[in-house]
């Protein structure tokens, strides 16, 4: 299996009956969920999208969500996924640069929305069989950038199985499978943790259940009750599980691995989790525009614990990192640089932005932006991030997205946006604000204007009115300085 479509092919002719994927009180079998797949192409067909055609979907995750990804993958289509919780220029923004042909969506204010089973109702029957390539586009999934404008990052086919086929030549069961496992799908469909996560349940044709949205009480209730052996979750959410009130050890029992990435752990929550769930970790890093995951701290590291659970890990077998200097030259065990990635599963490039993706892609390597080093045994470290970016709860956010909106309204010179650390969601977004001359503005009053432009997650939490903003010789804001007094005394300056 190396395409989405051959995926619900090979089980839907060996195990029809096996169940795909749980949501709420709804069952769907992999027999089931391949039917649908091929109405929603054959729908897509006749609507006129073709291969290379951009369809969105906007809302929650559910079944629907995954039948349109099959049903677009199988006619060579390509779906866009748009996180549901941005503003509506956000969202504009990502349907103008696409070209999206067609959006589906939960609900949109005053228009009464089809089901997608009545959408497809009139479809042709027969099955729908096209030649899609490993190389060939099938999602396009939007990060945010340092120019303030999200990005297209193209992900192939293959990006979605390379990793599984890197692990299984090595013999490696960093992350594995196991008959009757149960997944729990927490991250979003939008996110590509939980998109990638999600496809590697349905390849291995075990069953996944589905969250619409994640909730802490909603996650610890599906791991007990439906017996979920296996999940993953950025450190905020596993926090959240972890301290859901009235919980015990018992509720986490059928758990045997839990997989996190996203954003840096740090080692007491880790500890925290690993006696609470009591079960096998991995951790994960990547990027969208690797595919996801190309670093893996497997569950033997974090069985002998010490040191080395600061580490992201070390790359899977055929995967490349590096540590660079300015200037691109690889530098020695030890030293700081920015990390660079090379995978099978690493992007085409970004959307009608050949710049970009010049710029990020060289050579067949992704350069991260992130600060690290490398040990003497391989081991990835993150230092910190070169490119200024915010982790939030998982989700990335670029102080300049941040500081145009702020600097819109008409009291504020200007604006200088970094992240610090916060107990609940791992960095908080603070703002620096510089006032016009004889104009006034509260916090709360920016907060309420900015309020609709921006998803609530880049929203700042504080604001901090000061008089100038520092800067270099150049001109720059020197954001390290203003970080800083919040970050001193710490090991690492990602949170």
């Amino acid at each position: 299996m190396h395409t989405l479509a051959e995926v619900l092919d090979t089980h839907a002719r060996t195990r029809p009956d096996a169940i795909a994927l749980v949501f709420r009180d709804r069952q769907i079998s992999y027999a089931e969920l391949r039917a649908m797949s091929n109405r929603v192409a054959n729908t897509l067909l006749a609507r006129g999208i073709s291969r290379g055609s951009r369809i969105a979907h906007l809302g929650k995750d559910s079944e629907h969500f995954y039948a349109l990804l099959f049903g677009a993958a199988r006619i060579g289509a390509v779906l866009v996924p748009i996180n549901w919780r941005l503003a509506a220029a956000e969202v504009e923004h990502i349907l103008r640069d696409s070209g999206a042909r067609l959006l589906f969506a939960d609900h949109l204010d005053g228009v009464k929305l089809a089901e997608l089973e009545q959408w497809c109702a009139a479809a042709p029957e027969g099955e729908v069989s096209i030649a899609v390539g490993t190389d060939a586009p099938v999602v396009q999934m939007y990060t945010s950038g340092t120019t303030g404008l999200p990005k297209g990052v193209v992900l192939a086919q293959r990006s979605f199985f390379a990793v599984r086929d890197l692990l299984a030549k090595a013999e490696l069961d960093w992350i594995d499978w196991r008959a009757g496992d149960r997944s729990l799908v927490a991250l979003p469909g939008f996110h590509i943790g939980g998109l990638w996560w999600a496809v590697q349940g349905f390849t291995a044709g075990i069953t996944n259940v589905i969250m619409p949205a994640f909730t802490s009480t909603e996650a610890v209730g599906l791991i007990r009750e439906l017996g979920v052996t296996t999940t993953c979750m950025v450190p905020s959410m596993l926090r959240l599980v972890a301290n859901e009130p009235g919980s015990s050890t018992e509720d986490f029992a059928s758990l045997r691995k839990v997989v996190y990435g996203g954003s840096p752990i740090s080692e007491t929550l880790l500890g925290q989790c690993m006696a609470a769930f009591d079960c096998e970790f991995a951790q994960i890093y990547g990027l969208t525009e690797t595919g996801n995951t190309a670093v893996c701290l497997p569950p033997e590291d974090h069985r002998l614990g010490g040191p080395r659970l600061r580490a992201a890990g070390r790359p899977y077998p055929g995967v490349s990192v590096r540590v660079a200097d300015r200037t691109g030259n690889s530098l020695p065990v030890g030293e700081v640089g920015e990390v660079h990635l090379c995978s099978p599963a690493n992007m085409l490039g970004y959307w009608n932005n050949p710049e970009s993706t010049e710029d990020t892609l060289v050579a067949g390597w992704v350069r991260t932006g992130d600060a690290g080093y490398l040990d003497g045994d391989g081991y990835l470290y993150i230092h910190d991030r070169i490119k200024d970016m915010i982790i939030v709860a998982g989700e990335n956010v670029y102080p300049a997205e941040v500081e145009n909106v702020v600097c819109r309204h008409s009291a504020v010179a200007e604006a200088a946006v970094i992240g610090v650390p916060d107990d609940r969601w791992g960095e908080a977004v603070h703002a620096f604000v510089v006032l016009k001359p004889e104009h006034a503005v509260t916090a709360r009053e920016l907060a309420q204007f900015v309020n609709g432009s921006l998803a609530a997650f880049k929203a700042p939490l504080r604001y901090e009115f000061v008089d100038d903003l520092p800067r270099n010789p150049s001109g720059k804001i020197l954001r390290r300085q203003l970080r800083d007094r919040f970050w001193r005394g710490r090991s690492r300056l990602v949170n």
